[in-house]
């Protein structure tokens, strides 16, 4: 046996984590993948990558593991190398010893913690907040330089993502950096505006969002042709219920809500924050058939057949994985709720979460008629 453990730890900024992967043995010649994962010091989660597999796969899951985390920037823990006692600052830790990643050469974005739908009444009402639709696109920032137009991802990363909508752009002056995202829906591509943070060799970010949204829609906007706009902003009670209501209805990804007196600031906080999102979540109830490597894979029945959903990982516990694990092993399918976001057009589940299994639903009830489908429309305001 090649290797039968490895301990890997990552350490930069917040992140201060560790990744253990072990090969047991699970029977006659089979053997598991059993990998446990979190923050330092803390009660590790629990999970299988391969399940009952001979020892050549096992090992070949294992180093494929181990090349996925190096080429993340984990570090393997050895005698001489081990992590500091505090997590060292962004910039000298593990992921910045990751060869062949490509460069930061702009912002990082401004990135939203979630909220219940339990949370949202207070927000409607709160004057301080402002609230625009949730987008289901790919975050870009892009930065005028010297006359040409430099899109970046939410690392600060160059990417291609927005290559179809930078002639957009073309018009604003040097220096200027906006934030938006690129949705594309029904044959069209559209590059969606809401915050500007440089504008003319003047930085912006730290004016209150309320002032930022003026300056993108007074000087930015007029400078904009196809396919780049400005995402409509509600500001009133009345106009955050009824754009609220409106993307309900419309079967939408989400709501955010932005406070109006707030800076712009990189990164995502520990919790809270100035920026918010809520999505609107569906739930269904699938059939789980196999663990497919750390994942259950879910079915539902179609014209009285079972057809793949995706896999569901997230929700899980340590306790559950264990519970699940036996019963497959055992031959038995397992029908569970999932709370997801919504189906893809290939009826895969986007961002599914385990609920809890239902000993009390029958396989046959898991049909496809549950699953909600989302629309990327970007709503007009009443």
């Amino acid at each position: 046996m090649r290797h039968q453990e490895v301990r890997l730890f990552f350490q930069e900024g917040s992140s201060d984590k560790v990744y253990y992967a072990r090969i047991v043995p699970a029977g006659a010649n089979v053997f598991d993948v059993v990998v446990q994962w979190g923050r330092r010091g803390s009660t590790l989660q629990e999970g299988k990558k391969a399940l009952k597999v001979p020892l050549e796969k096992a090992e070949a899951t294992l180093a494929k593991l181990v090349r996925e985390k190096r080429g993340k920037g984990y570090e393997e823990l050895t005698a001489t190398t081990k992590p500091a006692e505090v997590a060292p600052p962004m910039g000298q830790g593990s992921g910045s010893k990751v060869t062949g990643v490509r460069a930061r050469v702009g912002r990082v974005a401004q990135l939203l913690n979630p909220v219940e739908l339990h949370e949202v009444e207070a927000l409607l009402r709160d004057d301080a907040i402002v609230a625009q639709q949730k987008l289901d696109g790919a975050r870009v920032l892009c930065h005028v330089v010297d006359g040409e137009v430099l899109p970046t991802n939410r690392s600060g990363q160059k990417t291609a993502l927005a290559g179809e909508v930078l002639h957009g752009l073309a018009h604003l002056p040097n220096g200027t950096v906006v934030d938006g995202e690129v949705v594309r829906h029904d044959g069209e591509t559209v590059y969606w505006l809401f915050d500007v943070l440089e504008f003319a060799g003047d930085d912006v970010s730290r004016e209150p969002y309320a002032q930022r949204f003026a300056r993108l829609s007074d000087e930015v906007e007029p400078g904009l042709v196809e396919p780049a706009r400005v995402l409509e902003t509600a500001f009133t009670t009345a106009q955050k219920r009824a754009l609220y209501e409106q993307l309900q209805r419309s079967g939408a990804e989400g709501i955010v809500f932005k406070r109006r007196d707030a800076p712009w600031t990189a990164g995502r906080p520990a919790s809270g924050g100035t920026q918010l999102k809520c999505k609107f979540i569906a739930s269904a109830d699938v059939v789980l058939v196999e663990n497919a490597g750390n994942a259950y894979r879910m079915q539902v029945y179609e014209r009285g057949s079972l057809r793949d959903v995706g896999k569901v990982f997230s929700g899980t516990t340590n306790e559950v994985r264990a519970s699940l694990d036996v019963r497959l092993s055992r031959g038995q399918r397992v029908v569970a709720e999932v709370r997801y976001l919504y189906a893809t057009d290939d009826l895969q589940l986007f961002q599914p979460v385990f609920v809890r299994a239902r000993d009390d639903k029958a396989e046959r009830d898991c049909t496809l008629d549950q699953l909600k489908r989302t629309n990327r429309d970007v709503v007009e305001h009443d």
